[in-house]
């Protein structure tokens, strides 16, 4: 999957501001020839070599679409995709160029390594674009139906990962899990009877990577950030709540016995239960 994904991945890639070596430093890296941190140094020297402030807002959007469609693509690469963030996030600052787009783009003073400058922009359009894909347009053959099922679940268990660095920029200052809370609602808190929630595998990523995160928010009784589907179920306060989490806990138990979905789909709901269970011991 990854040498079919990178051996394309420069026509994927034509209408952005990526060189091939920013390619290949990935591939590398994905493949274990170089370390995140060779991969964060070597990825992050086409944007500071930028003439002006425009050109640099164009590379710093083709390396964050290069990481973050990346990531979606191959959900097997997240993990080294969300260490090379975290020490891009670790680079000094650096100079900001001077001349075109001076007056009007922001570039956090330098320290747009620090910042992140725009991924969160960038990552949030992507995921709405996932969400868009697969929940709204459904007029799609079989195969591209699969195709934008693979992101949204990928894209959801991306955004997860994120919420469980407990890093606000990566997490998007809570928004990232904000969003993706739409996949809980379309499989949890829609009546589908005896079939398999589309949603049911999106959903399950985000309590197997961020079960904590969503728990916390649940124990802390936040009334913002939970999305709702217009055919929900749910009959209780809006937001997270103890409750809320408790009915979720009783429709993952539902889901994990139903006979009328694969057992694969059932398997993933026993796994998000016990993702539920372990964060319910910890207490935290």
């Amino acid at each position: 999957m990854t040498s079919e994904f990178f051996s394309n991945a420069s026509s994927t890639f034509a209408g952005y501001d990526i060189t091939d070596d920013q390619i290949n430093t990935l591939k590398g890296c994905l493949e274990g020839i170089i370390t995140t941190t060779e991969a964060a140094r070597k990825l992050t020297a086409h944007p500071e070599a930028s003439s002006t402030p425009v050109e640099l807002k164009q590379r710093l959007g083709g390396l964050w679409t290069l990481l973050n469609d990346t990531a979606v693509a191959l959900p097997s690469a997240q993990p080294d995709i969300l260490s090379v963030l975290q020490k891009i996030r670790t680079l000094p600052k650096a100079e900001e160029p001077k001349g075109e787009g001076e007056e009007y783009i922001e570039l956090d003073d330098g320290f747009f390594w620090r910042e992140l400058t725009d991924w969160a922009n960038n990552w949030a359009d992507a995921f709405n674009s996932h969400a868009a894909q697969f929940l709204i347009e459904k007029h799609a053959d079989d195969q591209k139906k699969a195709q934008r099922k693979a992101a949204w679940t990928s894209a959801c268990a991306y955004t997860a990962r994120l919420a469980a660095t407990g890093d606000d920029a990566l997490s998007s200052y809570g928004g990232g899990l904000d969003r993706a809370s739409r996949a809980i609602a379309e499989a949890l808190e829609v009546d589908t009877g005896d079939k398999e929630p589309d949603s049911l595998e999106a959903a399950a990523n985000l309590f197997l990577y961020a079960s904590s995160e969503l728990y916390h928010r649940c124990k802390e009784g936040r009334t913002d950030g939970m999305l709702t589907s217009t055919a929900g179920v749910w009959q209780g306060e809006e937001g997270f709540s103890e409750a809320r989490w408790r009915f979720w806990t009783e429709r993952w138990t539902a889901l994990a016995g139903l006979p009328g979905i694969s057992e694969h789909a059932r398997a993933v709901a026993r796994q998000a239960l016990e993702a539920m269970k372990r964060v319910e011991g910890t207490g935290s």
